[in-house]
């Protein structure tokens, strides 16, 4: 989901696989604007909306996530929702909506990916991937990142599955830390590179004392604090 703001940058190399800790991330309901940039000025062009509760399934402590994206006036509308193992981040299932239409539904075993795919023209493609051992799910960025152990020059590898891409790993890294002012007052904040695969990589801004996710840049665009999410908020 995020392609449309993938910088031109050599990929990481990778680091140890740690395992984020769900503890990590507090509850939160956040309002963040997509900006554009285009002959080198920065144009909002839509906002996420972005919330974390904690919750039980089945016995199951989980944590659930959606990631609310809207651009154009609502001309690009993406939603996922996330029920993510709350110690670890395994997800367990994740939905994709597309300007409100259900476009991939995923269910996370030990051993294997189940679901389908609504294709453009209504037809359904099975999804079944077998699985040799953990992933995390490659369409959820920020918070992963941010469940893991940041510390000054840290590195780390982690694999994920998406569900366009297939298979891939995560390479990321703490190159420093930044002042990030926000309504609120300043935050300090780790600066952590983070390449999905082979794709070059995103620089996000993390909250040092409650990892939250405040931004990320790459060379085509930003996500930052702030905005009109009230148009989309109500679909949560």
């Amino acid at each position: 989901m995020l392609s449309l703001l993938i910088a031109l940058a050599p990929a990481l190399a990778q680091g140890p696989t740690a395992v984020p800790d769900g503890a990590r991330l507090a509850d939160s309901r956040t309002c963040y604007t997509l900006n554009m940039n285009r002959d080198g000025v920065s144009r909002p062009v839509g906002v996420t909306w972005q919330t974390v509760k904690r919750a039980e399934r089945n016995g199951r402590p989980v944590l659930e996530i959606v990631v609310h994206q809207s651009m154009g006036g609502g001309a690009f509308d993406m939603r996922d929702e996330f029920v993510l193992d709350a110690p670890t981040l395994r997800p367990l299932s994740v939905i994709n909506r597309r300007k409100g239409e259900m476009h991939v539904r995923v269910d996370y075993a030990d051993d294997r990916i189940t679901g389908e795919r609504i294709e453009d023209d209504g037809a359904v493609t099975p999804i079944d991937a077998p699985l040799a051992g953990p992933v995390w799910e490659g369409n959820l960025f920020g918070l992963t990142f941010a469940a893991l152990p940041l510390a000054e020059g840290a590195a780390f590898s982690l694999p994920y599955w998406q569900y366009d891409k297939g298979f891939g790993r995560f390479s990321i890294r703490v190159t420093g830390s930044e002042t990030v002012e926000t309504a609120s007052g300043p935050v300090e904040a780790w600066v952590v590179e983070a390449a999905p695969g082979e794709d070059p990589p995103l620089r996000y801004l993390i909250g040092k004392a409650d990892h939250r996710e405040l931004a990320y840049s790459a060379a085509q665009g930003s996500q930052t604090l702030g905005g009109d999410c009230s148009a989309i908020e109500g679909a949560q």
